[in-house]
């Protein structure tokens, strides 16, 4: 797998060959947001296909987060007295599917556990008045946090969660820490979370936006497999 600055060093080399960039033309920082971006798309249009499952070198993981206790109202002049647990730190956008966002995993640090239910606020009044559901763990994602709701006194206490899915942009993940040492959950040297298979065509996209292109390879066998031919 492609590290993050690899795939961005090969443009920006294939572009200086070309006498299409120097140093002071195209920054390293321009064409990593291209990347991005270009990968959002990718991701969003194969993720919103019928029965497409997530690869796990899609995911990031998100690390600890920290849970605290604030009023459910949260607004500057307003209070309820009803007390919501949500996380401390905002959580960068996922990658947006037709009926969710591609979180795969909201739960206890222990990775191991069962995750918690992932919801819209408005599913919640309707789990938390029925008998059978009002236990449950939910996990709900509003104004850039997650909040837990439940009526299970397990929860009670509960410090740290963990986040896993498909981040829209993993350049996000820089500040969030993945261990005690301090360890960033994404570098520019980690893996780029992307299969191997698309990253021509992601660099060739991005090539388009300087006024170039890559000659890709075709797919000889006329299906949708992505079988590419080596002629």
């Amino acid at each position: 797998m492609a590290s993050y600055n690899q795939i961005g060093f090969d443009i920006l080399e294939i572009l200086k060959n070309n006498q299409i960039s120097d140093d002071a033309d195209i920054s390293m920082e321009h064409i990593l947001y291209h990347i991005d971006n270009q990968r959002a798309l990718w991701l969003s249009n194969e993720l919103n296909k019928s029965g497409r499952s997530i690869d796990p070198h899609l995911i990031q993981d998100l690390g600890c987060l920290e849970i605290v206790e604030v009023d459910a109202a949260e607004c500057c002049s307003v209070a309820i007295d009803c007390i919501a647990l949500r996380t401390k730190k905002k959580i960068p956008p996922f990658i947006e599917l037709h009926d969710r966002v591609a979180i795969t995993y909201v739960g206890n640090v222990n990775k191991l556990s069962t995750s918690f239910s992932l919801v819209s606020q408005a599913k919640v009044p309707l789990m938390m008045h029925n008998k059978f559901t009002s236990n449950d763990i939910y996990a709900v994602v509003l104004n850039d946090y997650i909040y837990i709701v439940t009526k299970n006194p397990m929860l009670q206490g509960i410090e740290w969660i963990n986040v896993r899915g498909v981040i829209a942009n993993p350049k996000d993940l820089l500040d969030f820490r993945c261990d005690v040492e301090g360890t960033p959950c994404f570098s520019y040297e980690d893996e780029y979370p992307i299969n191997n298979r698309m990253i021509p065509y992601i660099k060739d996209k991005v090539l388009q936006q300087f006024g170039m292109s890559l000659q890709m390879p075709k797919d000889n066998d006329g299906n949708s497999k992505d079988n590419i031919s080596k002629e």
